[in-house]
Parts: C-alpha cells; structure tokens; sequence
C-alpha cells in the first residue's frame, strides 16, 4: 500500500535553505528532515513509501499571491498536489481571479495561517474570501491551534474555527494537527461539523500514542488524513508511527490512504 501525506511543505530552490534558516530560528526541537525543495520532498516520499503530498503554501505578503500560484503551476504533477494561497491584504476581486484560475489549472485547495498573515480565523473580514473558495468548489486548508513559532497565539484557536464552519456550512474546511495543535481538549466539539476535515501531522509526536488513539476515537475516522507537516517531522517515521498503533488494518489504509483519495478524488472531478 502506498500512502497520502495531506500536509507538507516546499520552497522555490533558490530559496529553500534561506527559508528553512529562518524558520528553524522558531521551530523549537522540530529540524528539517528535507532540504525544503520540491526533489527533496519526493525523495522523503519514496522512502516513506508516500504516493503523493499535498503541498501546502502561505501568501505571507500580498505580493506573493501570484509568484505562489506560477510556484504551483510548476510542481503541480500526480505527485505532488500544490495549494494556492493569498492573503486578506489582496482584494477580493484579485482573489477571485486567482481561485478561478487555480481551479482552471487543477488546483483545488487554498492554504491560510491567521499567525504569518496576520488575521483572525472568525472575523468578519475573512468571510467574503471564505466564500469565494466555497463558491468555486475549493476546499481551504487552515493552520489551527497554537504555533511553535507564535507562542500563546489564539488567532487559529480551535473555537473560532467552529464559528466558520457553523456559518459557512457549503465551505469545506480542513483543520491542520487533529482539530488544532495543542487544542485537542475541543476536538470532540468539532465532530459533528460535517464541512470540517483534519490531519494528524504534529500530534503523535506532542501527545505520544495513547492519547492519540483517544482523538481517534472523538472524531469520524472518515475525515481524518495523515499529515507529516514534512519537512518538520520525518514522513518515513511518521507513516511507521500509524502503522504500529494498535488498530485494524482497515482504519490504518483509511488514514494513510483512502480518506485523502476519496477527497482527492472528489475535489479532480
């Protein structure tokens, strides 16, 4: 079985090693495990043993909204499945065009972190671009929780993530580090929001297994994708992570796998 890691992360080679420096400044005990380029993160799949990766980008400047989407175009391949992402500095008319065309290209997900762009997850500013992805049929990727690297942070916190998809219920969300990171206590209330999805990446590793297994256990299996966060954790010991859980097969291939082609699968058509 191959597998799907919904949540890495690449740069443009020439300058990969200066991003990677700079956010490693902030990164605590978590260390590059690739060089942060589009070749290292398929060499880390192959010998994870990983089929294809969502790669997730963030518009840290409305400048960036563009050369992101020309950065996706490029690596765009049956491997490698980029997300645009702009930022609520842009006008919505610019985003628009750029969610039009994205979708025009095969690209079918937005990637947002209220931390780097600087928002609120629920205010009301956010709303129309919100709904300008859910009305081209696109999803939108959100970090959620807290952040490493913005300590105490709560512009991600999980409660406001509720408010969204209670509001914008034709939005289909996916929560980054099951529900949000180091807010797994509010999980649970996430579960019977049928427009929010989320990935594991960054959890085991906080948690260890036990309370892990419990998180599986407070939301639908059906929505939940593995993530690696790559390259802050290693994808070959991340998958080795899932496989020695003490759980069925079944929900093992689910997670590792036909969770995120079914989602995949739905969002090419």
């Amino acid at each position: 079985m191959k597998y799907i890691d919904f949540h890495t992360h690449i740069f443009p080679e020439k300058i990969a090693e200066e991003a990677l420096r700079r956010l490693s400044e902030h990164s605590g005990p978590y260390k590059p495990c690739t060089d942060g380029t589009a070749r290292g993160l398929l060499e880390s799949m192959e010998r994870a043993g990983i089929e294809a990766s969502v790669v997730a980008n963030i518009a840290t400047k409305p400048t960036q909204m563009w050369p992101i989407y020309e950065f996706c175009t490029e690596i765009k391949s049956t491997k490698l499945y980029p997300l645009v992402s702009f930022h609520p500095e842009n006008s919505l008319s610019e985003v628009r065009q750029l969610i039009r065309k994205a979708k025009q290209s095969g690209i079918f997900g937005v990637k947002l972190h209220p931390m780097y762009q600087n928002f609120w997850i629920d205010e009301d500013r956010m709303f129309p671009f919100y709904k300008a992805v859910a009305d081209e049929g696109m999803f939108l990727m959100f970090h959620t929780g807290y952040d490493i690297a913005f300590p105490g942070n709560e512009q991600a916190h999980v409660l406001r993530l509720k408010k969204v998809a209670e509001r914008l219920p034709s939005l289909h969300i996916v929560s980054t580090h099951m529900g949000g990171w180091h807010q797994w206590q509010y999980l649970k209330e996430l579960s019977e929001l049928e427009n929010l999805y989320t990935e594991t990446s960054m959890t085991i590793t906080e948690t260890g297994p036990d309370r892990f297994l419990e998180l599986l256990e407070e939301f639908p299996l059906e929505r939940i994708f593995f993530g690696t966060d790559s390259p802050w954790t290693d994808q070959k010991e991340m998958v080795e992570a899932i496989l020695g859980l003490p759980i069925e097969t079944p929900k093992k291939e689910a997670l590792l796998r036909e969770n995120a082609i079914a989602f995949i699968k739905a969002y090419s058509n």
